[in-house]
């Protein structure tokens, strides 16, 4: 049967009338809306239209298809929700509730008593299964919010589910593994949020329901040959960003040639880029796009842009990866790479010669099996390639912001007429987008990256109108700051980068003693900073990617002593703090939360987080033997040791005797392989001691073994 889903408007208007809500508005009015007539209306207004847009990409991997979905309850509370609005006020309670954390509700649906469905995150990640991991079969062990929808029924722990809930949460689940695209359909799995998870027994009396078979699994739909391809987005799979792009004309392309990873088939694509990145010293990932078993693509360095896949050949070669061994390559897998193939000729005009990594280098690559199917004439089915692919006309990119957003940014800056703000990427979007970069003055391209938001967010101010940069401190710091010197007369507190606020800064700029360019950027916070005597203090940092509080609730999350005051205000404690976290998840410690840190640090947060004691118990031997790609149980036997040896062959090389003997040569091979992927310093002696330990259990923190 199918589902409605309501939009989160619906909900979004009740964010007031709850009283996390009203703690949250009475906040913002304090810090951002102080000046206006009516401060806490203002604030009201922009949280209500804050909670009713559309959910944004979190940029974390995102692969439900592996999973499928778990079911939660709303707790031990009991409020009555004998109407519907009493049913949208609760959750607008709850979005409120989850902001400050993530700024957005956890939850991707919620389903009421009446059987009413409702959006929170949609078809975006979710942040409300918790840490861990599932074994599924076929896919290893797959992350509880990287692989799974979270569905959350509104029902309190001593209640029973109406049987509205259950069917419409039926409904839902199966809108879900039919009716969205293929890089968003839910998997087979449904499980309570208390799987493995000792610490809850949510969802309470869902539980008995939250299971495949029961009443509300409506079963699974026959398997069909897709109509076509659909590429995996980096920001779904959890790319870093890279460190240069070069592009490359299509003009130049003449052949397309294909890899295998050498390593196990449930590899990260994450994995193989912080290797080629941390241990090649890379730019970035080096394939163009990789293909897992299952044959869906992954984009890489994409269609348009320089790889790193063979030496004097990555200028006029397309460089396509298997992810696995030799023999690993199923017929979807090599579908997909014909496809690929395929697609590669109708973008340059021209046929481009099929070749592998070892017709042109002296290498095994990519294993007897693909090399005879390549000599052989790639044979298989070729199917469109279409959905998330970056770049091409119809697509766009949203590895920054999801379509939506672009859309509304686009009508935000006056374009004419105003775009449907529906999340498609058409032709009109396509045009819209390339009309604003233009406007702010980027690369009018049509794909929306990180060159295009910062000149977006200088632009407009981050949130003003028209001017000013505000990558550093946003435009109503920067008037405050302006105040503290002594400006008269005094600015106008409201976030708006006019003639009076450029004048203003720039006259700070000549009073701290720095260029007067009217542009906040570091020269003028350090020199700011120097003058003052108070570094980053009261509004400094970075927050184009986090809100100074989002940066105090990530650094208390990850255990800093003493815990921060989530205050909003960027000083010394917090810089400390957000230099601390970079530490820990591998980012280099600046104290400014740029696209490298959240990168890093949503890549922890998704990974083992491991307690780093230097002691190899149970728990960093499953983190390890998930990284090498054998069954994670704990237990260190010949299997796990002898797969510990190929891994190191295979990513360090190592050339170690493959027999299950971790004697001092595979030691040292490990020592030298962790100083390269982390900068450990270890003294490579081949003694594995508590040392050693404790840095492994950093690196597969940060998911870099």
């Amino acid at each position: 049967m199918a589902v409605t889903i309501l939009s989160r408007s619906k909900w979004a208007a009740h964010v007031p009338d709850t009283s996390s809500g009203a703690t949250l508005i009475a906040d913002r009015a304090v810090r951002v809306y102080w000046n206006y007539e009516f401060p806490y209306r203002a604030a009201e207004q922009a949280i209500v239209a804050q909670a009713g847009m559309g959910p944004l990409n979190s940029g974390r991997a995102w692969t439900p298809w592996k999973g499928g979905v778990f079911i939660h309850h709303r707790g031990n509370l009991a409020p009555a929700l004998d109407s519907e609005e009493d049913c949208r006020r609760d959750i607008a309670g709850v979005w409120a509730e989850h902001y400050e954390d993530t700024g957005d509700i956890y939850y991707n649906f919620l389903v009421c008593p009446h059987g009413h469905v409702y959006e929170g995150r949609g078809l975006q990640r979710g942040e409300a299964n918790s840490p861990g991991y599932i074994r599924e079969e076929g896919y290893g062990d797959v992350g509880r919010n990287t692989g799974y929808y979270s569905i959350c029924g509104l029902l309190w722990k001593y209640q029973q589910p109406t049987s509205a809930m259950k069917n419409a949460i039926k409904d839902l689940i199966r809108h879900l593994r039919t009716a969205v695209p293929d890089n968003r359909k839910a998997g087979d799995a449904i499980y309570p949020h208390s799987k493995n998870n000792p610490d809850t027994d949510c969802p309470g009396n869902l539980t008995e329901y939250a299971k495949s078979g029961s009443a509300i699994d409506p079963g699974m739909p026959s398997q069909s040959a897709p109509a076509q391809l659909d590429v995996i987005s980096r920001s779904e799979w959890g790319a870093r960003p890279p460190r240069d792009v070069v592009k490359v004309a299509y003009g130049q392309r003449i052949g397309f040639a294909v890899h295998y990873s050498a390593a196990n088939k449930y590899q990260t694509v994450r994995a193989i880029q912080n290797y080629h990145m941390d241990s090649n010293g890379w730019d970035d990932i080096g394939y163009n796009f990789l293909v897992d078993w299952q044959g869906r693509i992954y984009e890489g360095r994409g269609w348009d842009n320089l790889g790193a896949h063979i030496a004097g050949h990555n200028t006029t070669h397309f460089g396509v990866c298997f992810i696995g061994v030799d023999g690993d390559a199923t017929a979807a897998a090599k579908n997909a790479i014909r496809s690929l193939y395929h697609a590669a000729n109708e973008r340059t005009n021209k046929v481009l010669d099929a070749t592998y990594h070892g017709a042109l280098a002296s290498t095994q690559c990519p294993g007897s099996a693909l090399r005879l199917w390549v000599i052989n004439g790639m044979s298989g089915s070729t199917l469109p390639i279409g959905g998330s692919d970056p770049g091409t006309p119809g697509t766009g990119l949203v590895s920054v912001r999801s379509v939506s957003a672009q859309q509304r940014a686009v009508n935000s800056l006056g374009y004419s007429p105003p775009l449907d703000v529906d999340g498609s990427f058409g032709p009109l979007t396509s045009a819209g987008v390339k009309w604003l970069q233009t406007k702010v003055g980027t690369d009018p391209d049509g794909l929306w990256g990180p060159l295009t938001e910062a000149a977006y967010v200088a632009y407009i101010g981050k949130g003003g109108g028209g001017g000013g940069y505000a990558a550093i401190r946003s435009i109503a710091a920067q008037q405050i700051a302006v105040n503290g010197l002594g400006h008269t007369p005094p600015l106008d507190v409201d976030g708006s980068f006019g003639p009076l606020t450029e004048a203003g800064v720039k006259w700070l700029q000549t009073k701290v003693g720095t260029a007067p360019d009217g542009l906040w950027g570091p020269d003028t916070e350090q020199a700011y900073a120097t003058y003052t005597g108070s570094p980053n203090f009261g509004g400094g940092g970075v927050t184009t990617i986090r809100s100074v509080r989002s940066q105090q609730s990530a650094v208390n999350g990850l255990g800093h002593t003493p815990a921060l005051d989530v205050d909003g205000v960027f000083g010394p404690l917090t810089e400390a703090g957000v230099k601390w976290l970079q530490t820990k998840v591998g980012a280099a410690a600046d104290g400014m939360w740029g696209p490298a840190t959240e990168a890093a640090y949503t890549a922890y947060t998704d990974g083992e987080r491991l307690t780093v004691d230097g002691e190899f118990g149970p728990a960093t031997i499953a983190a390890t033997q998930r990284a090498i790609g054998v069954t994670a149980d704990g237990e260190w036997g010949p299997a796990s040791k002898r797969a510990l040896q190929q891994h190191l062959n295979t990513w360090a090389g190592a050339d170690l005797v493959v027999d299950g003997d971790i004697g001092q040569a595979t030691v040292k091979a490990m020592q030298q392989h962790l100083n390269k992927m982390t900068g450990a310093g270890l003294v490579v002696d081949g003694d594995w001691g508590a040392g050693t330990t404790r840095a492994l259990q950093t690196a597969l923190n940060q998911g870099r073994f």
